[in-house]
């Protein structure tokens, strides 16, 4: 069942140099956030850019975050990004019924502040207790999960278990019916090797690893098709033949994604005790600042992270 449209929201700074900020006073400034919403940020960083950044609604944005700004009192913008995801974790977690939605984080610069984990995702695992999760992207025409995340591309062929894909399959499954409406999900399962090995004359991931895991998510009620061919699989999900695409790495998943949803997509951790939604993508530092971010995937995150359908 598709959840009631009224969660309230953790919505977190993300890099407080960033568009994060911005996006924040933007979308406060539209009306998105609503009373018992909350926004974890450094006062100091959210009131500099309020002043900072030429358009009308950022001041009208500032007015309207003091009323529902939970202080996170950190200057250095790396210890400031991840105080603030520690900080809207907590209230998440003491809270149940909350969703959190995170802007983006500078990675390089949380690992400088002592910050352990690759990304948010691997984090918010964690902070669950270790549960199992899958990176869910979402748009109007596309859904991905991938089954590998942060890993090198070397290793992704000598690390996919099948294990890995069954529990990112079930995680999808589950996600598909109870928040997308999709009573009977139809995945379609991509191959490691081009051409999904081509009858394995491209490699043997796909007999020895992808199709055993196949075989047990059809016994999850579930219309699994695989193993396919990535540039297959896309355009017939484009088309309405699936509900989402299981990939196995990161980019296999993500570059078709983000070609259709380069500024609408957004990202939704499955898995986990609460529902986390972000946009998708980074923290754009070349333009923070400027006032010309386009707010349409941190829009499109509250929206789904409330249980809202999104145009």
């Amino acid at each position: 069942m598709v959840p009631a449209a009224n969660t309230p929201l953790v919505l977190t700074q993300g890099d407080p140099r960033g568009i994060g900020p911005e996006l924040l006073l933007r979308l406060a400034a539209d009306g998105e956030l609503r009373d018992g919403d909350v926004v974890v940020g450094t006062p100091s960083w959210l009131e500099r850019w309020a002043h900072a950044l030429p358009q009308p609604w950022a001041a009208a944005g500032w007015a309207r975050l003091q009323a529902c700004l939970h202080a996170v009192d950190e200057e250095e913008p790396g210890a400031a990004q991840v105080r603030a995801l520690e900080r809207g974790v907590d209230l998440v977690l003491e809270q149940p019924g909350r969703a959190l939605v995170t802007a983006p984080i500078d990675k390089r610069a949380c690992h400088d502040a002592g910050f352990s984990f690759p990304g948010h995702t691997e984090y918010l695992a964690h902070r669950a207790g270790g549960v199992e999760v899958a990176m869910l992207m979402v748009g109007t025409r596309l859904r991905v999960v991938p089954v590998t995340i942060h890993v090198p591309l070397r290793e992704v062929a000598e690390g996919l278990r099948t294990e890995a894909i069954v529990a990112a399959g079930r995680l999808l499954v589950a996600a598909l019916r109870e928040r997308f409406a999709c009573p009977q999900p139809r995945v379609a399962v991509l191959g490691l090797n081009p051409h999904a090995g081509d009858r394995g004359l491209f490699g043997d991931e796909e007999a020895r690893i992808i199709e055993p895991a196949i075989a047990v998510l059809r016994h999850e009620h579930a219309e699994i098709t695989g193993p396919m061919p990535a540039d297959a699989a896309f355009p017939a999900h484009d088309r309405g033949r699936f509900d989402a695409v299981l990939a196995m790495y990161h980019d296999q998943g993500l570059g078709p994604f983000k070609l259709v949803h380069f500024t609408d997509g957004v990202n939704m951790t499955l898995g986990l005790p609460f529902v986390r939604t972000s946009p998708d993508h980074g923290t754009a530092l070349d333009i923070a600042g400027r006032g010309i971010a386009d707010a349409s995937s941190m829009r499109a995150a509250i929206h789904i992270a409330r249980g809202e359908r999104f145009a």
